[in-house]
């Protein structure tokens, strides 16, 4: 004769039983999300690679140091190579590894599309986007801007293509145009790199795709900035926060491009100024990058972080720390 206590423990069992399950099926059910979005997943235009520490690494500290040389409250990054200068005098307010080597991501692109601007014999000249530019850069999981293989685009669609969406067929698309070749059109990137004081940078391709040739400096990066900034059309464009193209070969209603720095935040505003514009990238072998420029309290400052910890699917940590940086200036100043 089964007792009380009997039937309570063998319904007892049923239940954890269930339990049981209910929790295999939910740990599989996560393995299998993981695994397809490591397949189908790009961040910046790069296959995400989990290939991260065990724990997430401790934000770093820095001090910013005002010109007067007044020692700013101490805030913690999760980036761990960061500059801050001042665009007018060039003075550096907060350092950290400045000048140890990074892998740029696709703030190369910054260079793609200043050294396309300056060669180029008019921005709204067509461009044939070549067949052949695709197949790679999809194998690769280049983000694209959206643009058709054999379509002919303007120069200055395919500018907004590149540093706003991030689209690798666009970078491709302007280095054929220009030098024939992306190899060769990667030979004037490293001469302009040399002639703007960029002291330790090697580029080995226009999109940023990871190759361990390829590498800069948060400095050398900030100097291209502020380089950059000078030049009208590129200012132009890296403080767009979206754009709609011309009418194209292969796409007559155009296309919208969104900022992949703008769109990942609520508002570009903080406590006195904003942040102007800038470009993303990421690798796993990078981490998150960020170039950027702000206007505070009437002065523009220039800020290039690199190796915060994440993907594209994580927390935007570059653009954190970039507020953080931004929001004690302003703070301060004011």
């Amino acid at each position: 004769m089964r007792t009380r206590a009997t039937r309570v423990r063998r319904g007892g069992n049923r239940v954890f039983g269930g339990i049981l399950l209910i929790l295999t099926v939910v740990v599989l059910l996560f393995g299998a999300a993981m695994y397809i979005i490591g397949i189908i997943a790009s961040a910046e235009g790069y296959p995400i690679e989990f290939e991260y520490p065990a724990e997430n690494p401790e934000p770093v500290e820095v001090t910013i140091r005002q010109p007067e040389s007044e020692i700013m409250p101490e805030i913690f990054l999760n980036s761990t190579n960061a500059i801050l200068i001042d665009l007018e005098s060039g003075e550096i307010l907060l350092y950290r590894n400045g000048t140890d080597r990074i892998y740029p991501a696709s703030l190369v692109k910054m260079m793609t599309a200043l050294v396309a601007i300056e060669n180029i014999g008019s921005i709204n000249e067509p461009v044939l986007l070549r067949e052949g530019i695709f197949p790679p850069i999809h194998d690769a999981n280049a983000t694209t801007a959206g643009f058709l293989p054999g379509e002919t685009v303007r120069a200055i669609d395919l500018l907004f293509g590149l540093l706003l969406p991030s689209g690798a067929e666009c970078a491709i698309g302007l280095a054929e145009h220009v030098a024939g070749t992306e190899q060769g059109f990667v030979a004037l990137m490293n001469e302009k790199a040399k002639e703007i004081g960029m002291n330790d940078t090697s580029f080995t391709n226009t999109t940023g795709l990871h190759d361990s040739r390829q590498y800069s400096t948060v400095r050398d990066m900030a100097v291209l900035l502020k380089y950059a900034l000078e030049n009208e059309t590129f200012e132009r464009i890296i403080t767009a926060s979206r754009h709609s193209t011309a009418d194209t070969s292969g796409r007559p209603g155009g296309i919208t491009f969104h900022s992949t720095l703008f769109s990942r935040m609520y508002s570009p505003e903080f406590p006195g100024g904003a942040i102007l514009g800038g470009r993303t990238g990421f690798t796993s072998q990078a981490g998150q990058n960020l170039a950027s420029f702000a206007l505070i309290n009437g002065r523009t400052y220039i800020l290039v972080t690199s190796g915060a910890f994440g993907n594209h699917f994580a927390q935007a940590l570059h653009i954190d720390d970039a507020f953080s940086i931004y929001e004690t200036i302003g703070t301060k100043e004011s």
